[in-house]
């Protein structure tokens, strides 16, 4: 803690405060809670400066305070581990607030959304950062409930509650899940800090290990418990979409991490091979139904299903590369996946279409938001030099070298692991289809002839281009420089995971 100051603590109660603030005043304030949630967005973000110094210098920032004597103390801990997901929270959390200004310039009830869409990054970036399992699960439904407004009163007029309710019965199933192991880990290890949980191989551990990987797959929305996500993903307003699908659903893959291949290393282990396999069957099932879509967010939607495949996969390989690449990738797919629903949005905004049979030629039309979705696009297909493709590369690698057993210390091949040789060849197969189904979103939204009735369509405005642009930037920069991410990441891994 620099200075002696709660920095994430303050990043917190800033979102907060400023959300409320924009509920209880939003009569008088109207037209203006876009700009006043953009302010608050910029000063939570600024907030967070001092601790991700903290932890490039010093190896981890850490703020406790005792709330229970019972409940133990509660903490916010930014170390190697929550780095990836709080990042991304952070900078695509203030970049979709900037976003949304523009994109919600004829929506009715604005300070209300806005509210809610603070209170949402805010109860994202607390998961990343929480210490303690009741702490956790506090932030983990904090997150659910703005998130379940936001679909409730800005989704499609026709289907909106039926959305919001799959969603909320999806989540809460997860959560139910989570709870139950959360309470057979503290009767086990004896504390609700995760920090001095001391898990075995008992078959109790194994056992939670499942119950909480079920409700982190909930929220990941991992084949075959994926349904809620296209749906919600297609029908909220895209400024939320950039959220859910860029930050929400790894934010249980964060919490896989934590609490399962960490905590409950042993487990992991014994289950890695039923993980690992899951992965790859929602890699190809979100990238075959991707293939089929001709709404572009529920194409994208369905890519962010196969994605969370990869990053499963990756998860399942319990390597050092393997896990530091699908860490990685949570950045990248914010990123990507992030900038690719702003382009969607950004298209059905100025055309008022969704389905990409009745688009082509935008590139024309609006080139920035073109040039932006290619970049988009090929990080997510996985194309050098952008940052999917270093991540991909080492999430795939990762796989064989779970694959490959060989001597730590003479690297003489000792075996061959079949079953996970054959699930990371699949595993690299799978990229076929990630690109086949962003090459055919760009070709038929941005190439070619343009239809008649979209001779008028014009560039959007520049608050939804400016932060497609940084998204842009950002994909390059992690793709030429990966070690930015990766100087942090892999020693984390390195020392968690053995040699």
């Amino acid at each position: 803690m620099l200075f002696g100051i709660p920095f994430m603590a303050l990043s917190l109660a800033v979102m907060f405060i400023g959300g409320l603030f924009i509920y209880l005043f939003k009569a008088s304030i109207g037209d203006a809670a876009g700009r006043i949630a953009v302010a608050v967005s910029l000063v939570g973000t600024i907030l967070m400066i001092p601790p991700f110094y903290e932890l490039m210098m010093f190896g981890s920032s850490v703020e406790t305070a005792v709330w229970s004597n019972l409940l133990e103390p509660f903490g916010l801990y930014l170390d190697p581990i929550a780095f990836p997901i709080t990042f991304a929270v952070v900078v695509l959390g203030f970049l979709s607030v900037v976003y949304a200004v523009g994109y919600t310039k004829h929506t009715e009830n604005k300070p209300t959304f806005f509210a809610n869409q603070l209170f949402f990054i805010m109860g994202m970036t607390w998961v990343t950062l929480a210490t303690n399992m009741i702490e956790f699960f506090i932030a983990w439904e904090l997150m659910l409930v703005p998130s379940y407004f936001l679909i409730l009163f800005w989704g499609f007029p026709e289907t909106r509650k039926r959305t919001a309710l799959k969603f909320w019965l999806y989540t809460q199933s997860g959560a139910v899940c989570i709870l139950i192991g959360f309470g057979l880990l503290y009767a086990q290890g004896g504390s609700f800090v995760l920090a001095n949980i001391v898990a075995n191989g008992d078959l109790i551990f194994k056992v939670i290990f499942i119950l909480l990987a079920a409700g982190f797959l909930v929220k990941m929305a991992v084949f075959p418990i994926h349904w809620w996500l296209p749906p919600v993903h297609a029908e909220a307003p895209t400024p939320i979409s950039v959220l859910l699908s860029g930050a929400m659903i790894e934010t249980g893959a964060y919490a896989l991490v934590r609490f399962g291949t960490l905590t409950l290393y042993d487990a992991a282990i014994s289950l890695s091979i039923w993980v690992a396999a899951l992965g790859v069957i929602t890699m190809f099932y979100g990238g075959f139904m991707a293939l089929a879509q001709v709404d572009i967010k529920r194409l994208l939607a369905y890519s962010s299903v196969s994605q969370m495949g990869y990053v499963l996969f990756a998860l399942g390989s319990v390597t050092i590369i393997g896990v530091s690449g699908g860490m990685f990738h949570l950045i990248n797919h914010a990123f990507s996946k992030g900038l690719l629903f702003m382009t969607a949005g950004a298209v059905i905004h100025q055309t008022g279409l969704r389905d990409i049979k009745k688009m082509g030629g935008l590139s024309n039309k609006m080139p920035i938001t073109a040039f932006a979705a290619a970049i988009g696009m090929m990080s997510i297909a996985g194309s050098p030099p952008l940052s999917g493709f270093a991540s991909e590369w080492m999430m795939f690698l990762g796989g064989f070298n779970r694959a490959i057993i060989t001597d730590p210390f003479t690297h003489i091949v000792l075996g061959t692991n079949l079953p996970f040789l054959i699930l990371a060849i699949l595993a690299v197969s799978s990229s076929i289809l990630s690109a086949a189904y962003m090459l055919r979103f760009f070709w038929r939204v941005f190439l070619g002839p343009h239809p008649e009735e979209l001779e008028d369509v014009k560039e959007s405005p520049r608050s939804m281009t400016i932060p497609m642009i940084i998204l842009g930037v950002l994909i390059v920069i992690f793709g030429i420089f990966p070690s930015l991410a990766l100087d942090v990441i892999v020693p984390a891994f390195s020392s968690a995971l053995g040699p």
